[in-house]
């Protein structure tokens, strides 16, 4: 090995997922470019995959000698094959898994043990709660800092009360152990240090890339056969239930401006229920479902949009704080934004004037916003100025920047 990747810092992140959050990658590619070596150990997918990043190191699931944890893990890989990921279904089993069958500290302690324990790095990365306890454990072994990234409130998702009160635990067992604690907005971040008492919770936004954007191009008038005519609202991100997709579609039978479409690009367990309605309320001309495309073709797809919409309603107090990744991929494309209003997106949207929010609790409620959105030509045009400057000032690059900053002081 050359002596100078002999010196090099390196840094071990830790993450439940599957497909690594886009967060995690740039947050890898800053540090890379900064002089870091950097690993990403992650859960093991499905199938092999000869084309994943190379910084990526998945878990093995045989020949352990965690047997239970992989057990369970290999259950759960062969249910998922079978039940919508975020359906219904699949949602209360989860919760019965974790309120009856496991430990959720000690599940993840052990499935990562043997894994975590082939490196040394200078420092650990708990990517989200799940790793905290993890990743301090092997920070305390091989003397390394410990980082935690908390990519939002998550013991405050819709949880049932016993399951929110074991991950509060966790997070309050583990917290005041760390180096450095960052999250995803300004609000999350005053949350944990008023919950556990610490400080300097930094901030790191999940912004895109500022790169050019792509030449706008009428991408989804060819696709859906649409007339020069049409305006389109874009919806784009998983379709999953609790994130009041099904409002939305239904708001298009009360749009009386028959030149806006709603696209929805994406794919989830909402698939085949929006299909449904779209077909059972007469929608096919109005509401256009594209399945989801490469991370790397995204920005072809969002700019062919003339607005983004996000519907979200704050179901749970992590909703109430929410910064969808597809907020900073809007801005990137400099596209107007349409948003319910939740304190975190009322700070870019309205903080910044690109956009519209308001109450889209209701299919009568959105439809009104929708055409407000649109209504105003002149205040539109002003909306996409603005996006396109806030996109050079919400971005990875600044974000990106400051995240080193923080590793580089510790």
């Amino acid at each position: 090995m050359p002596e100078q990747s002999q010196s090099k810092r390196s840094v071990v992140m830790l993450t439940a997922d599957r497909q690594i959050d886009r967060r995690i990658l740039l947050e890898a590619d800053s540090l890379e470019t900064a002089g870091w070596a950097v690993t990403i150990v992650a859960m093991p997918l499905d199938t092999e995959d000869d084309t994943e990043d190379v910084r990526i190191v998945r878990l093995s699931t045989s020949g352990s000698p965690v047997a239970r944890e992989n057990l369970i893990l290999r259950s759960y890989r062969w249910v998922r094959r079978v039940i919508p990921m975020n359906g219904a279904a699949m949602r209360a089993l989860k919760t019965w898994a974790w309120r009856y069958l496991v430990d959720q500290e000690a599940f993840f302690t052990r499935l990562f043990a043997d894994t975590a324990a082939r490196f040394s790095p200078d420092v650990f990365v708990a990517h989200d709660l799940p790793m905290l306890a993890v990743a301090r454990q092997h920070a305390a072994r091989c003397g390394a800092k410990l980082v935690y990234d908390s990519h939002e409130l998550y013991c405050e998702q819709e949880f049932s009360e016993r399951e929110k009160l074991r991950w509060a635990a966790i997070e309050a067992r583990h917290i005041g152990a760390c180096d450095a604690v960052i999250t995803v907005n300004a609000s999350i971040s005053a949350e944990l240090e008023k919950r556990y008492g610490i400080r300097n919770v930094g901030v790191i936004h999940n912004a895109d890339r500022t790169s050019t954007p792509p030449k706008r191009a009428r991408l989804f008038h060819s696709l859906f056969s649409l007339p020069d005519s049409s305006r389109i609202l874009l919806l784009q991100g998983g379709l999953s239930a609790g994130r009041n997709l099904e409002s939305l579609v239904e708001a298009m039978v009360h749009v009386r401006d028959e030149s806006i479409v709603l696209v929805i690009l994406g794919d989830g367990a909402l698939s085949k229920i929006l299909a449904t309605i779209v077909r059972n309320l007469g929608l096919g001309n109005r509401v256009f479902l594209h399945p989801a495309v490469p991370q790397a073709d995204l920005p072809r797809y969002t700019v062919a949009a003339d607005a983004g919409v996000i519907p979200y309603q704050a179901t749970c107090l992590n909703n109430h704080y929410c910064t969808p990744n597809k907020l900073f991929e809007f801005i990137a494309a400099g596209l107007p934004i349409l948003a319910s209003d939740l304190p975190e997106i009322r700070r870019m949207v309205e903080g910044r004037d690109i956009g519209l929010v308001g109450d889209m609790s209701k299919p009568q409620s959105i439809a009104r916003l929708i055409e407000a959105l649109f209504q105003d030509k002149a205040r539109f045009s002003k909306w996409m100025r603005n996006a396109s400057s806030a996109r050079q000032e919400v971005c990875w690059e600044i974000e990106g920047s400051k995240l080193v900053a923080i590793y580089e002081a510790l």
